[in-house]
């Protein structure tokens, strides 16, 4: 485990504050004494989030897609570290975190909606929005340091890759699934702005993070109206994969923000690189669906196992009829995602970082599920809905489309 973090004293600002790792981050420099910490997302603190993090902190309300108003707060709060998590608040997000924004959903349908406006927000807030943090950080940062929040799915390029390090990954032309083009891009902007009239810039990579409110309680509440989707598992079993549960994630962050000071003795190691973050705990892929529904208090079965060449075919006929209609499609893409090893070395962030899982794998599960409970039983007081009624059953499509979106798989 990492060392007790002392007090920088510095003025932070947390862009995304209010959002699942938004909130860790801010509550950990909270924590080991900081108090200069400032968020600035596009919507304000909800009461809960208020109570959590008492009057210390300072919240900048505005747009991140306008440069007057990211720049309005670097230069308000005196800002000499930005951390940037590559998201904002919305109150689609924050209601599947906090039971007293809930608005049900009654449809898959609605839910696709919800995603899709929720990737339309996350791709420019890591294009445009990165663009006009690091103008901000230029003209108004004082010793300017910036961490962003970036993603190891960028490197992925549809190949077994077995403890992959940082010097071996290379982001391809295109990411292998276009939802992450968003963070490459953000990625090297910052990176390629480091050194920049003094501004430092540090970039961390979390594998597949989960917790609270990245894996909601809605899905619990959903998955139990789908016999045996959580039994389903694609092969053998033997890919290995990583994940970051979301507290190690903000640790990581936070860490890398105080190796970028000039003084620190990991400095010139630090600026300009990018640094993998997971539990350090590779698993077996299909082994954490299984040990969330575990947690949870599903039963337990044998899984039903789908031939890995018979899921390729399957997903590359579909891409091809909907390719012939004039769908985007790219299902074959999706299920190579779940036939392939995807694991990440995590040297270079313990040497460099000083990292170290503050939380262990099968702890953040344990989390995991006590969060997914707790927001299903309050969402389910919220819609006044019979435990046994709980959701609309899906359809043979709609069953399809939560396979390849739940953050489950």
């Amino acid at each position: 485990m990492s060392p007790p973090l002392l007090p920088t004293h510095e003025s932070y600002l947390v862009i995304g504050g209010g959002t699942s790792l938004g909130e860790l981050i801010v509550e950990q420099l909270l924590r080991r004494g900081e108090t200069r910490v400032n968020i600035f997302d596009s919507q304000p603190l909800i009461a809960e989030q208020t109570a959590r993090f008492g009057n210390g902190v300072r919240v900048y309300v505005g747009d991140i897609l306008v440069p007057e108003s990211i720049a309005d707060a670097v230069k308000s709060c005196e800002a000499t570290c930005i951390i940037h998590t590559g998201m904002v608040s919305t109150a689609i997000e924050t209601e599947a975190r906090y039971f007293s924004s809930y608005s049900p959903s009654q449809t898959p349908a609605d839910d696709k909606k919800k995603l899709d406006e929720l990737l339309a927000i996350h791709k420019k807030v890591n294009t445009a929005g990165t663009r006009h943090v690091l103008a901000a950080a230029l003209e108004y940062g004082a010793a300017m340091k910036l961490v962003y929040v970036g993603n190891a799915n960028v490197v992925f390029d549809g190949e077994d890759r077995p403890m992959l390090r940082e010097a071996d990954a290379q982001q391809p032309a295109k990411c292998w699934d276009e939802r992450h083009e968003p963070q490459a891009h953000g990625e090297r902007m910052v990176l390629s702005f480091n050194g920049l009239n003094e501004l430092r810039t540090a970039v961390i990579r979390p594998a597949t993070v989960f917790g609270p409110g990245f894996v909601q309680g809605l899905h619990l509440l959903r998955i139990r109206t789908v016999p045996g989707i959580v039994g389903i598992q694609i092969g053998e079993n033997t890919n290995l994969a990583d994940r970051t549960f979301v507290a190690n994630a903000a640790h990581a962050a936070i860490l890398a923000a105080d190796r970028l000071s000039p003084t620190h003795p990991q400095h010139s190691a630090t600026a300009g690189k990018a640094f993998f973050i997971t539990d350090g705990a590779p698993r077996p892929f299909w082994d954490f669906s299984r040990s969330l529904w575990a947690a949870t208090g599903g039963p337990g079965a044998a899984p039903t196992i789908i031939g890995k060449g018979t899921l390729m075919f399957v997903a590359a006929a579909k891409d091809m009829v909907g390719n012939l209609r004039g769908e985007k499609a790219d299902f074959w893409k999706q299920a190579r995602v779940m036939c392939v090893t995807r694991t990440y070395d995590i040297s270079l962030a313990r040497e460099v970082l000083g990292y170290a899982p503050i939380v262990s794998h099968d702890e953040g599960i344990r989390r995991t599920a006590e969060g997914m409970q707790r927001e299903a039983g309050e969402k389910r007081a919220i819609t006044d809905t019979p435990a046994d009624e709980e959701l609309p059953a899906y359809e043979r499509e709609e069953v399809s489309w939560l396979a390849e979106k739940s953050p489950f798989f």
